[in-house]
């Protein structure tokens, strides 16, 4: 490894940065930490052109190319050059990568049909890393499989930059800054899980363009659109079902890269959280949307930022949090994670955006969706969407057998004029 960050040739080994050091602790067999990144492309995919693809790509992404191992203090992660492994798609989504088999990598391509998936633990990276490999690898893709010599997605033709694999958690800790106000307990929808395998996904299709132009016509983005939905029905269920906490909140991550030009493809992302309380009345929509849209300006501040990083930062670095050895820190985490981490907030809805590749080859690719990882068993619902061409997807990872949520998405987008397609369930 070269100066500290950045890679030279190939990383030896890595520590976990702060958003990934959690995951050993509290990752199993249902709450696996992974998530998933399709496309859907025009025609089957070709095998052969996809394991060379594969290949090729992973070896401009050495800091990728790494398996888990635990030390005394705290897990790390240890090169070992492997190239993922290419699986057909014939189990549920986004299981865990076992912890046993020496050697194992933490992602790992997915095809079936006319799909190609990319699956990643999260202790490597978040959305907008796992986006610019899929990138990648499509561009390879692409120039076994067709004559076209203008990849879609020139920003990553060459893979990586120059500082892809730095911690940025730890450049933007600042010392004393204050901590960041304990939130009350968020209530939790109250339905029954399923039997193992628990977790299900349904998929819905919404017209990319009339999303984007509803969500302006609302005076905001498709997130906070999205988010605004999601916490009004929420509260149509808090109210049918009655009892428990009166606060519902639903987390939304946003990706740092583009606020510090960063080029890191470890995890850099954090969260803000609308919430409502019903003690205050009913909501009507446009009112939940004003709360979205202030936290989001809230929490997208450059010091709230920095506070909320310091404030995560600053447990790693006390003394006496580094000095207990693992086998004692790991139950820790994991009891004080189950406590605390779930009762923040009722469900979560991530973006990851718009995706929109160049020439020729931009034909061949009809969608992009994305899973979330299997929610904690409190949580139960969690949804992800992406956009590419004219389709947004937006899928619902589920634990329970209850549909309540995703009808009442469905009902809620149909009212104000968006048609939905029920893509899977």
């Amino acid at each position: 490894m070269g100066p500290k960050g950045e890679i030279s040739g190939r990383v030896e080994w890595m520590k976990l940065d702060n958003a990934a050091k959690i995951y050993p602790a509290i990752t199993g067999s249902e709450l696996t930490g992974v998530f998933r990144i399709s496309v859907h492309l025009t025609a089957p995919v070709v095998l052969p052109a996809l394991l060379k693809a594969s290949e090729e790509a992973s070896k401009l992404f050495p800091l990728y190319s790494v398996e888990l191992c635990r030390g005394f203090f705290w897990y790390f992660l240890e090169y070992n050059g492997k190239t993922p492994r290419v699986l057909s798609d014939s189990g549920p989504r986004c299981q865990p990568f076992p912890r046993t088999m020496n050697g194992e990598l933490l992602y790992r391509v997915i095809v079936r049909g006319n799909t190609i998936s990319v699956e990643f633990f999260h202790i490597l990276t978040d959305g907008g890393g796992a986006i610019f490999f899929l990138k990648t690898l499509l561009n390879k893709y692409f120039l076994h499989t067709e004559s076209i010599m203008e990849v879609p997605f020139p920003e990553a033709k060459d893979g990586p930059r120059p500082g892809c694999s730095e911690d940025l958690f730890s450049r933007h800790y600042g010392k004393g800054m204050p901590r960041p106000a304990v939130l009350p307990r968020a209530w939790h929808l109250p339905f029954r899980l399923r039997e193992a395998p628990r977790f299900r996904v349904t998929e819905l299709g919404v017209p990319a363009e009339k999303l984007a132009l509803l969500a302006r016509e609302s005076g905001c983005t498709v997130t906070e659109y999205l988010a605004a939905t999601m916490l009004f029905i929420l509260q149509e269920i808090r109210i049918s079902e009655g009892g428990g906490s009166p606060h519902i909140r639903v987390q939304i991550p946003f990706d740092l890269r583009r606020r510090y030009e960063a080029e890191t493809l470890r995890n850099f992302s954090l969260f803000a959280m609308p919430a409502i309380d019903v003690r205050m009345g009913l909501y009507s929509f446009d009112e939940i949307l004003r709360e979205v849209k202030i936290t989001m300006q809230m929490m997208t501040d450059e010091k709230r930022i920095k506070q909320v990083i310091s404030r995560n930062v600053s447990k790693e670095k006390n003394p006496l949090i580094r000095i207990i050895p693992l086998f004692i820190k790991s139950p820790v985490l994991r009891i004080a994670y189950n406590r605390f981490g779930p009762s923040q907030f009722t469900s979560i809805v991530t973006n990851m955006g718009r995706v929109t590749p160049k020439g020729p080859a931009a034909q061949l690719m009809q969608a992009m969706s994305v899973t979330p990882p299997p929610p904690h068993k409190d949580i139960k619902v969690t949804a992800g969407l992406i956009s590419l061409g004219a389709e947004t997807i937006i899928t619902f990872g589920s634990l329970t057998g209850n549909t309540d949520l995703e009808k009442g998405f469905v009902k809620r987008l149909t009212s104000a004029g968006l048609p939905v397609r029920i893509l899977t369930k």
